[in-house]
């Protein structure tokens, strides 16, 4: 891991992360005193739970992997960040680089002042950990109530709201993630959840590409999801 003061951050470039555009230009001004940046190598560790260092992360390129772990070598993955999304290393997680990535860390203590100063950070901040405690539920509920098939289904479905585009073959969804790292989003091998794909395809409900899938009979999978 490469770690740098920045001797400046552009303002422009900070109000382009919808978690910031609200910030006054002397909040701004602070956060450029007050922020990092930090760059890892595909599959380093940002942070773990055992880490004392407390700041809040803002991806600007690359993508980060936060997952629970545990001492059996089970992992679950919690969430994916991508360049824009906030999150803090003071959540009990660990985080991992999943390829060339840059973050800004801001001091947790710099970041409360914000908060504090300016409500509408703070109802920002409050939405952006609703959304991840909402994230983080579902996952577990995927775990815990339904087998590997419907895991797979529900996370395709749920990508495919929040990133889906319309193509001339369906509904193409740009994951950025390989079988193995889809794999571990939902709990499973890779070879169990390129089983379930492979089989999909060939019922014509999806086709594979790198790294993208192309949805062609989204009602199908929300019956894969739903069938007892």
């Amino acid at each position: 891991m490469v770690k740098s003061r920045l001797p400046e951050i552009n303002p422009d470039e900070l109000l382009k992360i919808p978690l910031l555009k609200v910030l006054s230009e002397q909040h701004s001004l602070t956060l450029n005193q007050s922020a990092h940046e930090r760059s890892f190598r595909k599959k380093e560790c940002i942070f773990t739970p055992e880490k004392q260092e407390d700041f809040i992360l803002i991806v600007v390129k690359g993508k980060v992997r936060i997952y629970l772990g545990y001492p059996d070598g089970k992992e679950f993955t919690i969430a994916f960040l991508e360049p824009g999304d906030v999150y803090s290393s003071h959540s009990g997680t660990f985080a991992e680089a999943m390829e060339e990535t840059i973050i800004w860390t801001i001091d947790i203590k710099a970041f409360r002042s914000f908060m504090l100063q300016d409500p509408v950070v703070l109802i920002s901040m409050i939405k952006v950990l609703g959304e991840s405690l909402a994230n983080t539920l579902g996952i577990i509920e995927n775990l815990v109530f339904r087998d590997v098939g419907k895991r797979l289904a529900s996370f395709l479905l749920q990508a495919a709201k929040e990133k889906g585009q319309t193509s001339e073959h369906g509904t193409l969804v740009n994951l950025g993630l390989t079988v193995e790292e889809i794999a571990l989003a939902v709990g499973t091998s890779r070879q169990t959840a390129s089983t379930f794909l492979n089989r999909w395809q060939k019922a014509e409900i999806l086709i594979l590409s790198r790294k993208s899938i192309i949805l062609r009979d989204i009602q199908s999978l929300q019956n894969c999801m739903e069938e007892n």
